[in-house]
């Protein structure tokens, strides 16, 4: 080949690699002013949650877990729409503008970055700090919601407990205060067990002095009538012992009563109390670090996408031309004379 051809084809394939380059930083500077402004402000979240010392592994994949739903729950379409209310709210004056939301933790760390983008500057910035008051919010309201359906339940129980303390309180009462109080009670028993142990011993007496007697003994009636009498105290007595005894117990079981209902009541609400104490001091938190800084115009380098531009465009310039520079230098290529006889 000679060396005319050889320079023409270099020169279509720069030529073309040229014009290629040309197109792609003319492309590329078209693209990027053809943009809209963007601005962009940024804010940050601190988190941490409960270590489990004896299973790292398992704590690390808790954490993972909820540092995910962090991210999630932020950048949701919920979050974004509460956002937008509250703004709305509190800057009715304000027009509209959409805003792209963004998260991504530090790496190592439990720092959230929080990156807005929207075409306005002052509104950006204010839905940030509206998303993060949102989320702040929507946060501690699951707490309070966890927190209620567990507490509702034993709240419940303690009423109910509280309420069986004060009847089994009322019942003791109201057994006192019908003459059935525990000192008069035992009082009353040991005057009347060595009564009715007299008596007895009377009545034993008697029969036997009876029995060892004649039937037609004058002296026989006048000890019969002594011994229907004594019967008849002993009975008397027998049947008042059995009275206060049973006072004395229902007594006793009343004072029972009350002490277990109100271990009871005491159990639970001591268990209530751990319960609310574990919820307000629970590890799991976040926290807002900083609050959504002034929005800054996101203004894109130039370098890197012109650089991208002629080196793309360049190339497939430079390609396009070696093709055309075979063919057009194979089709100009003169035909050959056969040789002289």
């Amino acid at each position: 080949m000679s060396a005319s051809r050889i320079i023409l084809r270099l020169v279509i394939v720069l030529v073309f690699a040229l014009v290629g380059a040309s197109l792609g930083v003319w492309r590329q500077a078209l693209r990027i002013t053809g943009r809209p402004q963007e601005f962009r402000s940024l804010a940050k979240l601190v988190a941490g949650g409960q270590m489990v010392f004896n299973d790292s592994i398992m704590w690390r994949e808790q954490q993972q877990d909820f540092y995910g739903t962090i991210i999630e729950t932020i950048e949701s379409a919920e979050m974004k729409r509460r956002a937008f209310e509250r703004v709305r709210a509190l800057n009715p004056d304000i027009k509209d503008v959409d805003v792209e939301i963004r998260v991504a933790q530090t790496k190592g760390s439990a720092i959230f970055n929080i990156l807005a983008t929207g075409s306005e500057p002052k509104y950006t910035r204010i839905f940030l700090d509206a998303l993060l008051d949102e989320f702040i919010s929507f946060r501690q309201s699951i707490r309070e919601q966890a927190q209620g359906k567990v507490l509702q339940k034993f709240l419940q129980e303690v009423v109910s407990k509280q309420k069986a303390m004060e009847d089994s309180a009322k019942k003791l009462e109201k057994a006192r205060a019908q003459g059935s109080a525990t000192l008069s009670v035992r009082s009353d028993l040991e005057r009347l067990v060595p009564r009715l142990n007299f008596q007895r011993n009377q009545r034993d007496d008697l029969r036997l002095k009876i029995k060892s007697m004649r039937d037609d003994d004058a002296s026989r009636a006048p000890l019969q009538t002594q011994l229907e009498a004594i019967e008849s105290e002993i009975h008397d007595i027998e049947k008042d012992l059995d009275r206060r005894e049973a006072s004395l117990d229902e007594l006793k079981t009343l004072q029972e009563k009350l002490e277990t209902d109100k271990l009871a009541y005491e159990k639970l609400f001591e268990q209530v109390e751990k319960i609310q104490s574990v919820f307000n001091s629970a590890s799991d938190y976040v926290a807002i670090q900083e609050r959504a800084t002034p929005a800054f115009e996101n203004v894109e380098d130039w370098k890197l996408p012109v650089a991208v531009g002629a080196g793309g465009g360049g190339l497939l310039g430079g390609l396009i031309g070696l093709v055309l520079s075979l063919i057009i230098v194979s089709s100009s290529k003169p035909s050959q004379m056969p040789a002289a006889g």
